[in-house]
């Protein structure tokens, strides 16, 4: 079968859709798909405009981006490409960029799979001008996008939900998948340790971008109140991202006076990525991102056996059972991220319950994820 996948932007082993669109796609290839990936030029500085990694043929067009990368308009046509496949899943229905090669898949009849999630999320957002238009626009966007699918993908139950009952579009849940390592490597808390020369008994850990919507001020903030009630333990940061913010972080950590208990990494490799979860004793996410639909990193500790302390901000409630896999917190709220910290800090008992229902999650692999996914690809190709 001939796929191509559309997304706005197209990072490899970076993270979000992006990271999930290479694993996907690399996966399909493996199973002897021709696998194509639309993406736009926008912020890929020398890249060539058609290229293979991993034997996924990639195709750069040219396109303008308008502040927010949501707002990503193409300024070539894809249809001569698009008429060569069987089957388009576009990923994301927020994008301007993917709802319009959406359109172009259309005009040359092409059925579309489509991921939709974060629905509704910017009505949310803590800026009142991005509530009002922001919100106006994904509303718009989501119409448009239900006028082009053939069948839908959520990644959560909240998602499947807000689409069936205010578009009345039914949808398949297939939540994204991990590298099969998080689940088969041994357990090798030493290669972090050794590496970052990080030693103490207690790690905190956060993995993924450092950018003032994931809330790492919140978890900073706390930090005093935690170092009242736990001893020995480090929070470690580890992620690329704004380096404005990462400055702002340190700085707020030195008024605070906990420098001394926060280490803030930058990128590091997935098997370091498995090292220190291997050596964390909780994975915290302080988001106050509205749009969180499915940080891949829950899953990656789960498969680590590392429960969670994870804002109530978009799906991660349907990610973390409270007081079962993790601890929900109120976003925005030191406190009540620092109680929760503190209690599996404390409590041996509920820690000792807590790391055993983690350990029972079902997660699955990038492969098992391609398999439920080309179901769907082989049944909405043989109804056209």
């Amino acid at each position: 079968m001939r796929i191509a996948h559309v997304v706005h932007t197209y990072f490899p082993r970076i993270g979000g859709i992006e990271r999930a669109v290479q694993h996907l796609a690399e996966e399909q290839v493996k199973l002897g798909h021709d696998v194509t990936v639309i993406t736009s030029n926008v912020d890929i500085v020398g890249s060539p405009k058609e290229e293979m990694i991993n034997d996924v043929y990639i195709h750069r067009i040219k396109a303008l981006q308008f502040y927010y990368p949501d707002l990503t308009v193409p300024k070539e046509s894809c249809k001569e490409l698009l008429k060569r496949t069987d089957v388009v899943h576009i990923h994301s229905q927020n994008s301007l960029f993917n709802i319009i090669m959406g359109r172009q898949a259309k005009n040359v009849g092409k059925p579309i799979v489509m991921d939709f999630l974060a629905l509704d999320y910017l009505k949310s957002h803590a800026n009142p001008l991005i509530r009002l238009f922001g919100g106006c626009y994904q509303e718009w966007v989501q119409h448009e996008a239900v006028k082009l699918v053939d069948k839908a993908i959520t990644l959560n139950e909240k998602d499947q939900r807000i689409l069936r009952e205010k578009y009345g579009v039914e949808s398949t849940v297939v939540p994204h998948g991990i590298d099969e390592r998080y689940l088969t490597k041994p357990k090798d808390e030493r290669t972090f340790r050794e590496k970052y020369e990080v030693y103490e008994e207690n790690i905190i850990a956060y993995i993924g971008r450092i950018h003032p919507s994931k809330g790492l001020d919140v978890l900073v903030k706390a930090l005093p109140l935690i170092a009242r009630e736990a001893e020995d333990f480090t929070v470690v940061i580890a992620g690329g991202g704004s380096e404005a913010y990462r400055r702002s972080l340190l700085g707020l950590a030195k008024k605070l006076r906990v420098e001394d208990k926060v280490r803030i990494l930058g990128y590091i490799c997935e098997d370091e990525k498995i090292s220190l979860l291997d050596a964390s004793k909780i994975l915290v996410l302080p988001t106050r991102h509205f749009g969180e639909a499915y940080p891949l990193v829950v899953d990656e500790a789960y498969a680590r056996g590392v429960p969670l302390v994870v804002a109530d901000a978009g799906a991660l409630p349907c990610r973390v059972k409270h007081l079962e896999t993790g601890m929900l917190v109120k976003m925005n709220n030191p406190k009540s991220l620092a109680e929760a910290v503190i209690a599996l800090l404390t409590n041996d008992d509920l820690y000792s319950k807590m790391r055993e229902k983690v350990k029972k999650v079902k997660i699955l692999t990038w492969r098992q994820v391609c398999e439920r996914i080309s179901k769907i690809y082989e049944d909405i190709h043989g109804a056209n």
